[in-house]
């Protein structure tokens, strides 16, 4: 049977969400709680593939198990094997053909911004010290929005097929701590949302003179700005269709 979750987790420790042969996963760590509390080799898909030190709040999964399980009991021992920096719920059956990756209709990202030093955030924030025009980076953020061809904001080694993808939503915000930046699309390329918003910090900060229209339309990852740094992007949701 196929069940799905939700993942929660502090991608610090991590060297991303998909198994390699150097590093510790997120995707490796659920594979071996799964096996030990199902006594069958599991194999853990998700929708997304976070990079080392980003978080998740809402990651989608799946998993093929032999046999029906007892869904209260298994996410329970799941979450007690789990270190405490990953958790899982609404563990449920789904359809056989249902697909972490290729059933979501949507993705949401946040990444969170503050201007001064924050001990207690520091892994959760990028720290933008020094003046920031947040009226130009307002002003660029309904550049993004609709369909476009995204190369500019795609690093090397994505190995995506197409670089278009649609963004249906994009805004930023205000917070106790700081700023967050929110943008929702149907799909993201290989550190697309870090470096949008590096280019935006950028052209805030004066260092970066054209327009994000302008970049996006260039296609060129050399005019576009630095990659955030990783601690302060959270996938924040997967969208799926009868799934809350």
């Amino acid at each position: 049977m196929r069940y799905f979750f939700r993942v929660e987790y502090d991608g610090t420790n991590y060297g991303g969400w998909q198994c390699q042969s150097h590093t510790v996963s997120v995707q490796e760590t659920l594979n071996k709680a799964l096996s030990v509390v199902t006594r069958q080799r599991c194999m853990v898909h998700g929708a997304g593939r976070t990079d080392a030190g980003v978080h998740a709040r809402a990651q989608g999964a799946h998993v093929d198990v032999e046999g029906a399980l007892d869904i209260g009991k298994c996410e329970l021992s799941v979450n007690a094997v789990l270190p405490r920096d990953i958790g899982i719920y609404r563990l449920q059956p789904v359809a056989a053909d249902f697909h972490a990756r290729y059933s979501a209709r949507l993705r949401r990202y946040r990444y969170y911004l503050c201007d001064r030093k924050r001990p207690l955030l520091y892994k959760r924030v990028w720290m933008t010290f020094g003046d920031i025009d947040w009226a130009a980076v307002n002003e660029n953020i309904p550049h993004l929005l609709g369909r476009h061809e995204f190369g500019a904001f795609c690093s090397s080694g994505s190995g995506a097929k197409t670089t278009i993808c649609t963004i249906k939503r994009a805004e930023l915000s205000d917070t106790d701590d700081g700023r967050v930046f929110m943008i929702e699309a149907d799909r993201f390329l290989y550190k697309m949302v870090r470096t949008t918003v590096g280019t935006l910090i950028g052209i805030g900060r004066g260092k970066i003179t054209r327009s994000l229209s302008e970049i996006i339309l260039s296609g060129d990852r050399a005019k576009a700005g630095e990659t955030a740094p990783a601690c302060g992007l959270v996938l924040d949701n997967v969208e799926y269709d009868g799934i809350d």
